[in-house]
């Protein structure tokens, strides 16, 4: 059996892993890069038996209708994320389009790619050539999954994972089978997470502080917009909220896939008292009302945020409160560093109290270390992160276990 690396070796994007075993090729995940710059994955030099995607934000999947057409191959997911990729990969088209003036495929390759779906529950075994697969939840958004595969060698790849449950998503242990080479996300492999309870008050102490106020929650719209709203809700607040931007067609494709998520009652009701926001109009009558604005884009580098910071930039009692990863190069990450709003078109200071949190939907480095422990492959591959030599040598130190961290382009038998 070999793997070849396409994408997502040191670094976070376009993750892209080639399994090759004898006459059966499949595909773990075809994503992209987007910040600062669009990359692409290296294209596969071989016809691909199956697609499999973890789950659907872009760095996983914004290229998959790419391949759809040079080849046609099976594309394995769990029907929540291919509806929920169909929603992003729009929007990368309808962006590409307006900050380039192109996309690298279009509404048709997205058809293409939706004909040859297969749909996939966690924990089925199914055969792709002689190669055996299984999906097994990774409680990362919902419908995400880590893809393991059987042939003359066993891969567990990780897929994003998290290894707590939160207020969306009910995390369960799993039992995996017994695995030759697991291939990991890194993305937090340096770091703890802070303690969530904690950080949760200190959010929520926050926002009561701008009770007569505007708070602006920029956020992903896939996972992150819905799990905010969920902790407003059980932390008792009781302000006007509104959902703006793509997170609200995420929010309805999220509580149909009800079976995915932790308490979808719960999910419904508070969609129900949110106050969904299209219109300029509606939001300059927030701004000047003030409330509670869980928008996109998380990293600030689009979306209905960029509307609101230009307004707001200088209003008092009015704050900016970043809950994700913002990556280098984003708009969301130089606003941390230096108080400016800086993008293509725009560039201004922002005079308003800006904080961070973390609530991240990826495993810390004790739960990563914890789980490779759990496991006990014969190898591991890092990958996914920003310092993924560092962490393997860790790995080979610490648990006497091989790990490497191939580079893009590179092969490794197993």
């Amino acid at each position: 059996m070999i793997i070849e690396f396409l994408g997502g070796c040191e670094e976070i994007g376009r993750e892209a892993f080639l399994v090759k075993d004898g006459n059966t090729n499949v595909l773990l995940e075809y994503g992209v890069e987007l910040q600062p710059n669009i990359k692409l994955p290296l294209l596969p030099a071989v016809k691909i038996d199956g697609l499999f995607v973890s789950h659907a934000h872009l760095d996983h999947s914004g290229m998959v209708p790419l391949i759809y057409k040079f080849q046609n191959p099976t594309l394995y997911a769990t029907p929540a994320t291919l509806d929920l990729m169909n929603l992003l990969l729009e929007d990368y088209i309808k962006v590409a389009g307006l900050t380039r003036g192109f996309s690298e495929y279009q509404k048709y390759d997205i058809a293409k790619m939706n004909k040859h779906f297969k749909s996939c529950s966690y924990n089925q075994k199914f055969k792709i050539g002689k190669l055996t697969a299984k999906l097994f939840d990774a409680s990362h958004i919902p419908g995400s999954a880590s893809i393991y595969i059987s042939g003359s060698k066993s891969i567990l790849y990780t897929g994003d994972i998290n290894a707590i449950s939160t207020y969306l998503l009910d995390y369960k242990e799993i039992n995996y089978p017994k695995i030759d080479c697991l291939i990991t996300e890194s993305t937090y492999s340096e770091r703890e997470h802070p303690n969530r309870k904690t950080e949760e008050k200190r959010f929520i102490d926050k926002i009561t502080e701008y009770e007569n106020g505007l708070v602006l929650l920029p956020t992903f719209a896939v996972g992150r917009a819905q799990e905010l709203l969920l902790m407003l809700y059980s932390n008792g607040i009781k302000r006007e909220i509104y959902l703006d931007g793509m997170a609200q067609k995420a929010s309805d494709i999220i509580l149909y896939y009800k079976k995915y998520i932790k308490n979808s009652d719960i999910l419904k009701k508070v969609l129900k008292k949110v106050n969904f926001i299209r219109t300029k109009k509606q939001r300059d009558k927030i701004i000047k009302n003030g409330g509670i604005v869980v928008t996109t884009s998380g990293m600030l580098n689009g979306g209905p945020i960029v509307y609101y910071l230009k307004k707001v930039r200088n209003v008092k009692n009015t704050c900016l409160l970043i809950t994700g990863y913002q990556a280098p190069g984003t708009p969301g990450e130089k606003i941390l560093k230096t108080r400016y709003f800086e993008n293509e078109e725009n560039k201004f200071k922002v005079n308003i109290e800006v904080q961070k949190f973390d609530f991240s939907g990826h495993a810390g480095r004790k739960e990563l270390f914890n789980l490779i422990k759990k496991i006990s492959p014969k190898k591991v591959i890092c990958v996914h992160g920003d310092n993924t030599k560092k962490f393997a040598m860790e790995i080979t130190k610490k648990l006497k276990i091989e790990a490497s961290a191939p580079k893009i382009g590179e092969s490794i038998e197993i």
